[in-house]
């Protein structure tokens, strides 16, 4: 694999978080995992934060914390999956020097792999497969910007990690 700065994008239970753990032990690339790393260092979920300083608040801190990773030589980053709402976040990812990969995946099988999680706000809603269309909807344009994108829908960890390292 001759890249070796690696983004993944895509919506909430695309398998960002799965898909990245996978490839970077494959490729011994270490992996940033950017929820988790804006949840250490606020000591607060990402829901709680959104509830007491809004979303772009938030953005703006994702965006700090994905400049940091950046930094690194080497790096597989799980990112949020609105993280492609901010422009500065995009001028990043969308650029020559990551390979940013978008695992699409559609509003369906989202909805099926996350239905069971009550950490997700998003399900709190009387129509949560429809807010899930919707998003996708409104953020498939940038999404679709990415260098790759893979399709997950009903296929195997094993097969998508073989797609990504070919087209790698």
């Amino acid at each position: 694999m001759k890249h070796k700065k690696i983004a993944l994008i895509g919506m909430m239970g695309s398998g960002k978080t799965t898909i990245a753990k996978e490839l970077s032990k494959l490729t011994n690339i270490k992996l940033y995992e950017a929820d988790d790393i804006f949840e250490k260092k606020y000591q607060m979920t990402i829901k709680n934060f959104f509830k007491y300083y809004g979303e772009e608040k938030f953005r703006e801190k994702e965006n700090e914390i994905l400049k940091e990773i950046i930094k690194n030589e080497n790096f597989i980053i799980s990112t949020g999956g609105g993280v492609i709402l901010n422009q500065k976040n995009r001028e990043i990812l969308f650029n020559e020097n990551i390979k940013t990969i978008y695992l699409k995946t559609t509003p369906d099988t989202i909805f099926k792999r996350i239905k069971n999680d009550k950490k997700r706000p998003l399900l709190l809603v009387k129509n949560p497969k429809g807010k899930i269309a919707e998003i996708l909807n409104e953020r498939e344009k940038h999404y679709n910007k990415a260098h790759i994108i893979i399709e997950t829908d009903n296929r195997k960890i094993k097969e998508i990690i073989a797609e990504i390292n070919e087209k790698l």
